[in-house]
């Protein structure tokens, strides 16, 4: 029986629970394997978490395989917008029935000097990794949400009579408020999904107490910016959401995709010259939003 398998989706090839077993078995058989334990076990001091990624968690996010193009078949009278091939401009198509959404890579390239590794207490090679994906998740997460101003800002042109203007609120935010941002999409048949916001205006929604909100409880979602529900909707905090600012959108099917063609990879990138140890870490992917039926953003002054 082979101690690996493969991911049929990924490729990616996973050590099954025995094989796991034999190598810690081997590495706590000597000094030497013990000392590595227990170094990967010692965390760095750190000022915040590392970033984790909720943009997606708005988008259809799909699999193309490899010579696949993204296209994309809208509502004639409905604008779709994407980021564009060099991964910062964002590009709008009103008129034709199918849109393309181009791909384009992010990418980050974490390196340390070899004399670091040895110095450090804990795995300083896991840690560079870990940087690089966060850093990778938070510059998705920016384009996500610039998506989503352009389209609040510039999506209602080509429907008559405008579609869900930004609600002007004085803090605090009231379940009032919130009520009729919801009615602004539910209007259209859509769902409310997700309300994303920054910590400090997450506070507001924390004062309203358990007759309004479900509250998480599990730590483990608090990690990924998921605090609590609503009316079924879940309230994700995250840094790159600028203060004064509240997204509402609807479910991922009816909003926007995300077609990708490779995952978040990791290649070695040393460079024996200079005497460093490095990642080369990067993902290639689309953005592209095309109902702005499905947002509506609270501008909040304080």
């Amino acid at each position: 029986m082979s101690s690996m398998t493969q991911n049929p989706r990924t490729g990616v090839r996973v050590v099954n629970n025995i094989e796991k077993e034999r190598i810690a078995n081997k590495w706590i058989s000597t000094p030497k394997g013990r000392k590595h334990i227990a170094s990967t076990m010692i965390q760095s001091l750190r000022e915040r978490r590392d970033y984790s990624s909720v943009g997606r968690k708005t988008f259809l996010v799909e699999q193309i395989p490899d010579g696949a193009q993204a296209y994309y078949d809208k509502d004639p009278d409905v604008t779709a917008y994407v980021i564009g091939e060099e991964g910062t401009s964002i590009v709008s198509y009103a008129k034709p029935r199918r849109v393309h959404f181009p791909l384009f890579e992010i990418a980050a390239l974490p390196k340390v000097p070899m004399t670091q590794v040895k110095e450090r207490r804990y795995d300083l090679l896991k840690r560079m990794q870990d940087l690089g994906k966060a850093q990778i998740q938070a510059a998705e997460d920016d384009r996500v949400f610039s998506i989503m101003d352009s389209i609040a800002i510039n999506g209602f042109d080509s429907a008559p009579g405008g579609l869900n203007p930004d609600i002007p609120v004085v803090a605090p935010i009231s379940p009032d408020i919130l009520a009729d941002a919801f009615a602004e999409i539910e209007y259209h048949d859509l769902r409310v999904a997700r309300v994303y916001m920054n910590a400090k205006d997450y506070a507001d929604i924390r004062k309203l107490g358990r007759d309004v909100l479900d509250i998480e409880s599990q730590a483990v979602l608090w990690k990924t910016g998921m605090m609590s529900t609503a009316w079924n909707a879940q309230f994700i905090v995250s840094r790159i959401v600028p203060v004064g600012v509240v997204y509402l959108c609807c479910e991922p099917e009816h909003f926007g995709r995300i077609p990708v063609r490779t995952e978040l990879t990791v290649i070695s990138s040393d460079n024996t010259e200079e005497r460093t140890i490095g990642f080369s870490m990067w993902e290639n992917l689309a953005i592209g939003a095309y109902n702005p039926r499905g947002l509506v953003r609270l501008i909040i002054s304080r």
